[in-house]
């Protein structure tokens, strides 16, 4: 049933005033009872007042500036500026949305700060030279990879990777996978979803952007009791790649110039102990070949002290990195 315009007022009155107003731009008296004039909605000045008391009695914050006639503006937005600059660049930065659904979020973001600041935001939005994925589907993946995690459900999805010549090779003979989902996490400029299967007891990674046909399964999850009390923030600090390696306990000796570099991977509370001119710390790691292509980056600046068969393990693979030159 479609509501006389006068029913609506009210509302019309607020999106006018949230969508068009801020402290910098507050709205005239003629101005709101121009636009809703627009809407098809007349209103005399004293009821407009009247209105406005009413919005901020229900705690709106309407809040108004005396000038040659009454300026009002919506003092309370539900984000700062600057919150919704870092969600602009957040979004064009990531790579694994599509360019057509970038377009459309930095849209909706921008249109949190008003009419007016969104469309300044997006005119000065900086484009990262980011490579976007193209499957539309992500949107769809991580929201119902979300319900299931709520739901506490199994997922069922098919799995693919690019083969050479860049098109879609299905994984496991394109068999749908059965996973217990657990969390999602960015990770290298990617989307994941970190599972567990059945028969694992380990954690497994899939890139969001690679799965397809993803439904919510009707049995409940099943977690191994080594995976009930997965902590998604621990366990990024100690990933170096979505690909899977045992946890280890590694000891360090680093340079003092690379400390920052220590903090920013593993967090500031890591604790660096005096060691000469150089500095030690232990924590535990995911050994992988992306963890020994972190140790190379940092170059005669790290050196990996303890357990012996980690080092032995980067020793072979710089190596076999030389072989090849």
């Amino acid at each position: 049933m479609t509501l006389p315009k006068q029913k609506i007022k009210i509302l019309k009155l607020y999106e006018i005033l949230s969508k068009e107003s801020d402290e910098q731009r507050p709205l005239s008296t003629q101005y709101i009872i121009d636009r809703l004039k627009k809407e098809g909605i007349s209103i005399e000045r004293k009821t407009l007042y009247d209105d406005i008391n009413l919005l901020n009695e229900c705690g709106f914050e309407i809040m108004q500036v005396r000038r040659k006639s009454n300026m009002y503006y919506v003092a309370d937005r539900n984000f700062e500026i600057a919150e919704i600059r870092i969600l602009l660049d957040a979004v064009e930065a990531a790579s694994f949305i599509t360019k057509e659904k970038t377009k459309k979020l930095a849209d909706k973001i921008a249109s949190l700060a008003g009419s007016y600041k969104g469309e300044v935001m997006k005119n000065n939005i900086v484009i990262f030279d980011s490579t976007k994925r193209d499957n539309e589907q992500i949107y769809y993946n991580v929201a119902t990879i979300n319900e299931a995690i709520i739901a506490k459900r199994k997922i069922t999805f098919k799995y693919f990777k690019l083969n050479a010549s860049g098109e879609k090779s299905a994984m496991h003979d394109g068999k749908p996978y059965t996973v217990n989902p657990i969390a999602t996490m960015m990770n290298n400029d990617n989307y994941y979803l970190i599972a567990s299967g059945d028969k694992y007891k380990d954690a497994a990674h899939y890139r969001i952007d690679r799965m397809e046909n993803v439904e919510i399964n009707a049995r409940n999850i099943t977690l191994p009791v080594e995976l009930k009390n997965f902590d998604p923030k621990r366990n990024k600090k100690q990933l170096f790649s979505m690909f899977s390696g045992n946890m280890q306990n590694v000891t360090f000796e680093i340079a003092p110039q690379i400390v920052e570099v220590i903090f920013d991977k593993f967090g500031a509370n890591t604790k660096l102990s005096p060691y000469g001119d150089k500095y030690r710390f232990t924590t535990e790691i995911q050994i992988s070949d992306a963890f020994f292509g972190w140790c190379a980056g940092l170059g005669s600046n790290i050196e990996i002290k303890s357990p012996r068969e980690v080092k032995m393990q980067y020793i072979q693979k710089l190596k076999d990195i030389l072989s090849i030159y």
